[in-house]
């Protein structure tokens, strides 16, 4: 096999086997800090590693159960069960595009078209595993890397011929069968990777169905020469009714549906070949892509009630109708691109690598307003109608990216990373409706609608960005080392900021969001027993786009204001004996407003809401020779206290709550091997049937509740 065959592989991210491996922990080979294969203790960064051992034994319904294993980690299962992606990595919990998703080190969307659902569209529960460069990672890959960048690995070369089926079962009418198949043939390798799965939800109106398929073709040219082909395509059929309960309803009936008139279709499909050419003192790496991705819902989270509602004191009182955005969304993009990196290798281990990014997009987005038409007299929809064009046009997007990373061993012990890239972006906008410009209306009665929905005329809007970084790195012994880093992030206003503009004047004129991050670090072993990673970082946003909510109940972006950012994150394995491995994740965070003002509002110095104070996942896992290779593990995962909204009002009984106190979860999973190649397992997720929100909402405020109590029986075969 040649080297390209195996380029990119992980290597087990787990505790070494004896004293004189006790450097195994930073030789973790990662692939997403520098865009090439390199160490873990060559990274001037925080990097979560899960390898695809990890991925089969867990075998995920929904990417929380594989990725909040990684401290400082939280991704959040939207919908009561659902589908639905948010995420708080080094960010309060929200679906604000500061999260770039890539894919094989592929985005799998345009940086003008972000969805904070954009995990949904990628197979993780039978991929090749997954890294998280936790913070800022926008000088190697542009916009929206300032929480994080994710990095799910899939359709890697086979190491063997491989078939294997499994099929699962659950409560709520849960059903997933999966196949999983390789095989080599002279200089080909092929793998294809099946995922079906149903639900009828435990909440009313929250049934998902969803398919997935990754194929793979690697094929190797020579001694030189390969490529690796990866197709994957994702369909998704979702009832979205698992909105968010009042209070009174979330503790009494959380398995009513809330709004019932929500529904989500997805589909996603991506194309990548990656060429790769070792070369005397380096190597380039050719990989063109296409993608495509369509998406429509209903807007649940502007249906609030549908009905004229007075407004509190901090809004500015009166009354007004609280649901002028509600409305059918249909968007969708397809884009051809490319990478391309050089990296050439320099003396005492150092090297450069020099690379661009092209990518062009064409996208669309319409949206049509709803109205909300049934009779009950309580605050979520049971019907509607459709009540007139909000927004309709195509956008062309253009981006070209040139970028170097470079490191430089200074000494023994000391080692240098810097990296520098720049952004030049074009939107090219045409709108399909007659332009609504702010205060034109004619009408009294609808000059409030027609000003909250103001739509953009024809144009083309350009800007540009530079994104540095600068690392240091020191190795303490063999088997511990320490970095610090600076990092710069940015993320540019997409397409739905700047021309689906609501209320917005001038939208086009928004600024990018920038962010700059320190960082402290310290990681390794202690023996061949202990492996730990430990991580301290602050980080500065300003210019965020924020979409604020006036009087009269509109809604606009604006870049209003920064925000701090710090905390710990500390990741810890213990191999407690032979049979008994301990595995901790946790972090503690604050998230602050610094300069904020929203209307006549200042919440500067507040907290920010839906920002728990600390995340905790632990790991015991059990697994005695009668198993037969499989284990059982106990897992508790806790999530703190957070505010509800901006005002940190202390104030308030429980019909008029202002903060939310986390919860506490347990988990029970357990395999056992019948043979080599029959495994059966099952996992009991909400082991004490725990009431708990998901996601909490001010509005209202409202409560999703998260699934219940929920056991799955599984059965995989090897053929």
């Amino acid at each position: 096999m040649s080297k390209p065959l195996i380029a990119g592989a992980l290597a087990l991210c787990v505790l070494p086997a004896a004293a004189d491996h006790s450097r195994d922990y930073l030789e973790t080979v990662v692939v997403t800090a520098t865009r090439d294969d390199s160490s873990l203790a060559d990274t001037a960064a925080s990097v979560g590693v899960l390898d695809e051992d990890t991925v089969r034994a867990l075998n995920p319904a929904h990417s929380s159960e594989l990725l909040n294993r990684i401290s400082g980690v939280n991704i959040v299962q939207l919908g009561s069960s659902g589908e639905g992606v948010a995420a708080g990595i080094r960010q309060p919990v929200s679906t604000s595009p500061v999260y770039l998703y890539l894919e094989n080190g592929v985005p799998t969307r345009s940086a003008g078209f972000f969805n904070h659902n954009a995990l949904y569209e990628i197979n993780t529960s039978v991929a090749n595993g997954a890294e998280i460069i936790k913070g800022p990672g926008s000088a190697l890959y542009g916009s929206d890397a300032i929480g994080a960048v994710i990095n799910i690995l899939t359709g890697r070369p086979p190491a063997e011929d491989r078939t294997a089926l499994t099929l699962e079962t659950g409560e709520d009418g849960w059903r997933r069968g999966q196949l999983s198949w390789a095989r080599l043939a002279g200089d080909n390798g092929f793998t294809a990777r099946i995922n079906l799965s149903n639900n009828d939800g435990w909440r009313e109106q929250t049934a998902a169905q969803r398919r997935d398929a990754t194929l793979s073709w690697y094929r190797d040219l020579g001694e030189t020469l390969s490529v690796n082909t990866v197709l994957t395509v994702t369909d998704i059929d979702l009832q979205t009714g698992g909105s968010g309960l009042r209070y009174r309803d979330f503790n009494n009936d959380p398995e009513q549906a809330g709004n019932q008139i929500g529904y989500r279709e997805v589909s996603a499909l991506r194309l990548s070949s990656a060429f790769e050419k070792v070369l005397d003192n380096g190597s380039l790496t050719i990989t063109p892509f296409l993608r495509s991705n369509d998406l429509e819902y209903v807007a649940t989270w502007t249906l609030n009630t549908g009905r004229v509602v007075a407004l509190p004191p901090w809004m500015g009182g009166g009354s007004a109708l609280d649901s002028q955005d509600a409305h059918i969304n249909e968007s969708g993009h397809d884009s051809a691109g490319a990478q391309v990196k050089y990296r050439r290798d320099l003396a005492e281990e150092s090297f450069v690598i020099a690379g661009v990014d092209v990518d062009y997009t064409r996208g669309y987005q319409k949206q049509v307003y709803i109205e909300r038409t049934d009779s009950d007299t309580g605050p979520y929809w049971l019907e509607y109608r459709e009540a007139g064009a909000l927004y309709d046009y195509d956008v062309d997007f253009l981006a070209f990216s040139p970028y170097v990373h470079f490191e430089q061993q200074l000494a023994p012990r000391w080692r240098l990373t810097a990296g520098l890239r720049y952004d030049n972006f074009r939107y090219n906008y045409d709108n399909q409706l007659p332009v609504i410009a702010a205060g034109t209306a004619d009408d009294p009665a609808t000059a409030i609608f027609e000003d909250s929905h103001i739509r953009e005329p024809d144009q083309v809007v350009e800007m540009e960005h530079l994104s540095p970084k600068l690392g240091l790195i020191y190795d303490i012994s063999d088997s511990l080392n320490a970095y610090t880093a600076y990092r710069h992030a940015f993320r540019i206003p997409d397409a739905g900021q700047m021309f689906r503009s609501g209320a917005t004047v001038d939208s086009t004129a928004l600024d990018p969001v920038k962010a700059d991050s320190l960082e402290l670090g310290l990681r390794g072993s202690f023996g061949a027993r202990t492996a730990f990673d430990l991580a301290l970082y602050r980080m500065e946003k300003r210019d965020d786009i924020l979409s604020v909510t006036e009087a009269s109940g509109a809604r606009r972006n604006v870049n209003a204001g920064q925000t701090d950012h710090y905390g710990v994150e500390l990741n810890v394995d213990i191999r407690l004996s032979d049979t008994l491995d301990l595995g901790l994740a946790y972090s503690h965070s604050r998230h602050r407003f610094e300069d904020w003002r929203d209307g006549n509002n200042d919440f500067s110095g507040n907290e920010m809401p839906d920002a728990p104070d600390q995340f905790g996942n632990l790991r015991l896992g059990w697994h005695p020779a009668w198993l037969r290779g499989g284990q059982v593990e106990l897992e508790w995962w806790h999530q703190g206290e957070h505010w509800l909204d901006e005002r940190n009002d202390e104030d308030g009984d429980a019909s008029d709550r202002d903060t939310h106190g986390g919860h506490n979860l347990f988990n029970l999973r357990a395999d056992f091997y019948l043979t080599e190649q029959v495994r059966l397992y099952t996992r009991v997720l909400n082991l004490t049937d725990k009431l708990y929100a998901e996601t909490t909402s001010k509005w209202g405020p409202t409560y999703t509740p998260g699934r219940p109590r929920s056991a799955y029986l599984g059965v995989s075969v090897e053929f």
